[in-house]
């Protein structure tokens, strides 16, 4: 099978699902449409487009343009990202089998659906299509929804981000947490979707009623020193840590190292690949219901807990409760990484992806039970229940 993955430029985020579809295909490129910014090669973003033989870059002359257009047209299946629509409508023309890797379109409130610019992206890149050979791969939960407000309302499979998940021994994994101390991590940019406040009001209420914890928050952003101030406010030197930017090989360690991780962003958390990593890792983790991944990848009570996203007294009585049964915690993490090795390892997607692409060239309209390419059910903003 031919297949191609179109996007802006290759990221972390898909990595390993190319190299395991350019290990598993008899040809697969993925076409880079753009230069990576320099402010990302600054920040230390990797330049992959100049590192893995697969990627064309249509962007750099006439000779891999033309080539990007001929595997577009020509291959069996082309994975659409972040690119131009005019690239989907080149490929729609030929009626050929597609996919929209999308993450949801209405982040910023299911009232962006009237704005013209808005409205106009959902409708060039996927519901003028609904009728032909196109499907959608949702890299969040709630992209099913947003699409039901258009008319879209099936042709939708789960997807999302595909992390690598190392291969482990599960109670050597489990060893590197620290048995007699509540280690709580916290990872991301400290921006206003992230939330990170509700994670120093959760420091608050713990150490009001004397549990024994620490909290280290890893990154940088334009809230840290409002951040660095509430800490100060509230005497919660001694148990918040700020610990700055880091290599991912760092952040791995503290994951490894952690307990219980903290994923508190809003609605506009596309999906979040940082909760893969940590369920990869082992942590308990507690994360808010609005962020797009936690429908797919945490079963309440089972693999994680979920909390409703902004409800500091519901986030802190999750974290309350892990924090007084280790026992939990050690159940939790060992199921949280077996769903990463199991379930949404970057090798079953791949092998999925291959298997639903042969059935619908052959006109058949299938998925998988649970899991990458399951259908993904409409799934509403408030579907949470406050208490639960």
């Amino acid at each position: 099978m031919k297949i191609a993955f179109v996007s802006n430029f290759l990221n972390h985020h898909q990595l390993h699902l190319c190299n395991q579809l350019y290990k598993r295909c008899d040809e697969f490129y993925f076409i880079a449409t753009e230069k990576i910014p320099s402010d990302r090669l600054a920040m230390g973003y990797e330049d992959m487009d100049s590192k893995y033989p697969y990627v064309i870059k249509m962007h750099e002359d006439n000779y891999f343009k033309y080539a990007a257009y001929y595997i577009i047209r020509t291959f069996d299946v082309v994975i659409f990202g972040a690119c131009s629509p005019k690239l989907i409508e080149f490929r729609m023309k030929k009626n050929k089998l597609s996919f929209i890797y999308t993450e949801r379109f209405l982040k910023k409130g299911l009232w962006y659906r009237f704005i013209p610019s808005t409205r106009d992206k959902i409708l060039d890149r996927v519901v003028k299509y609904k009728d032909k050979n196109l499907y959608v791969l949702c890299a969040s939960a709630y992209t099913s929804y947003d699409l039901s407000l258009f008319g879209f309302t099936s042709k939708c499979y789960k997807w999302g981000y595909f992390t690598e998940v190392p291969m482990v021994n599960r109670r050597e994994l489990m060893k590197k947490k620290d048995k007699t101390h509540r280690n709580i991590l916290w990872v991301g940019r400290l921006i206003n979707g992230k939330r990170t406040k509700d994670v120093i009001f959760l420091a608050k209420k713990l150490m009001n009623q004397k549990l024994d914890f620490t909290i280290n928050i890893i990154g940088t952003g334009n809230y840290e020193r409002q951040l660095h101030m509430l800490v100060k406010l509230l005497g919660l030197s001694g148990k918040v840590q700020f610990l700055g930017t880091m290599s991912p090989n760092q952040v791995k360690k503290y994951m490894e190292e952690a307990n219980i991780f903290l994923f508190t962003s809003n609605f506009r958390e596309g999906w979040g690949a940082v909760i893969n990593e940590a369920m990869s890792s082992g942590c308990a983790v507690v994360a808010s219901h609005a962020v797009g991944s936690v429908p797919y990848l945490i079963e309440h009570k089972k693999n994680g807990l979920i909390y409703q996203s902004g409800n500091c007294n519901d986030l802190y009585r999750k974290v309350s409760k892990l924090i007084k049964n280790p026992k939990l915690q050690y159940i939790y993490g060992i199921k949280a990484y077996e769903t990463m090795a199991g379930i949404w390892s970057p090798e079953l997607a791949a092998y999925r992806l291959i298997e639903i692409s042969k059935n619908l060239l052959h006109g058949k309209y299938t998925w998988y039970r649970n899991g990458p390419c399951s259908k993904a059910e409409i799934i509403k903003d408030d579907w949470y229940p406050v208490k639960r």
